[in-house]
């Protein structure tokens, strides 16, 4: 039997265990209250609440965003293109206004992904762009669970840094 060096070397070696500041949130079916997905929120990251306060504000702002551009577009249309007679024409102008929404919905499901770890959306909602209200929900029903994280990890820090602390000593 061979002996394995690394091994051999993790034995005498010092271990030090560290929180990673990673914490699990299960999403859960409304229906049959099955899990769907688990996201990863890292509480130790200081940038993770402005990405997620970031994010708020996205969707808080999408109308207004969406509305800019699709006046731009329409200046860029002469009337006869977009009160067009045709069906066919009628449907194009539709699906061109409404590829500026989708584009600011993917916006936001990419900062979501980045922040709550790859496929979160489409995990929960399946393989589709959820809409404006869809998203709304989710953030509502995570923003209390990311303040509890969130405060329990002050607490910690509070705990372990106030300044009566002396050395090592709690």
């Amino acid at each position: 039997v061979q002996s394995c060096p690394i091994y051999e070397r993790m034995v005498i070696m010092e271990q030090v265990k560290l929180s990673t500041g990673y914490k699990s949130i299960a999403i859960r079916d409304e229906d049959d209250d099955q899990v769907v997905t688990v996201l990863r929120i890292n509480v130790a990251d200081a940038q993770t609440a402005d990405r997620f306060a970031h994010i708020i504000d996205q969707l808080n702002s999408i109308s207004a965003r969406c509305d800019v551009e699709m006046k731009e577009w329409k200046e860029n249309h002469t009337d006869d293109q977009l009160t067009a007679g045709d069906t066919g024409d009628a449907i194009k102008v539709a699906l061109d206004i409404n590829s500026i929404r989708v584009k600011y919905l993917k916006e936001i499901i990419a900062a979501l992904d980045e922040l709550f770890g790859e496929d979160t959306i489409k995990n929960i909602y399946g393989d589709i762009v959820p809409d404006e209200t869809a998203l709304f929900e989710f953030v509502e029903q995570v923003i209390p669970v990311m303040n509890n994280l969130f405060g329990r990890r002050f607490e910690q820090v509070k705990k372990r840094y106030n300044t009566g602390r002396k050395g090592g000593r709690k």
